[in-house]
């Protein structure tokens, strides 16, 4: 209810058997003490909001550090040696960032990793365009939709109109 008082009551519908429970506030919040409270909340504010930037721009360098270091190892071999060196390098400069507090840093190194990974990814994906194409799988048609010879593309079948 509105004082803060919780009633609970259950009944068993098979025996009849009715139990219940009361829960008070043993040791509530004053209205000062909200008050109080609210305004810390408020006068911390940027604060948290500056905290919450840092830690979720942390949190993409970090990721992103981890997919690069796994497309490296999963894509080293059609990677070539001069992006891939680049790449490390960027790397480093994404941990080196983390190091430190500096938000925008650690933006401007995450965002070059970035782009060094775009590049891999438009290598890797360039080198599997100029590969010839896998052979289609068998069915029943030669290439180009034609039938093999010696097979008819009909079928004889029986209707009747209703």
């Amino acid at each position: 209810n509105a004082d803060g008082i919780l009633e609970v009551k259950a009944q068993d519908k098979g025996t009849g058997k009715e139990q219940k429970i009361t829960i008070t506030a043993s040791s509530g919040l004053s209205k000062e003490e909200v008050g109080k409270m609210a305004r810390e909340a408020d006068a911390h504010a940027a604060e948290d909001a500056r905290k919450k930037e840092e830690v979720e721009t942390r949190n993409v360098a970090d990721s992103l550090v981890y997919t690069a270091e796994r497309t490296m190892r999963e894509q080293g071999d059609k990677i070539p040696s001069d992006l891939r060196q680049e790449v490390e390098g960027k790397i480093a400069a994404v941990r080196s960032a983390l190091q430190g507090t500096d938000v925008s840093y650690i933006n401007s190194t995450t965002k070059e990793l970035s782009e060094a990974m775009q590049k891999i990814g438009a290598a890797v994906y360039g080198q599997q365009a100029g590969a010839p194409p896998p052979p289609p799988p068998p069915s029943g048609e030669a290439p180009g939709g034609e039938t093999p010879p010696g097979e008819e593309g009909s079928v004889e079948g029986e209707f009747r109109e209703v």
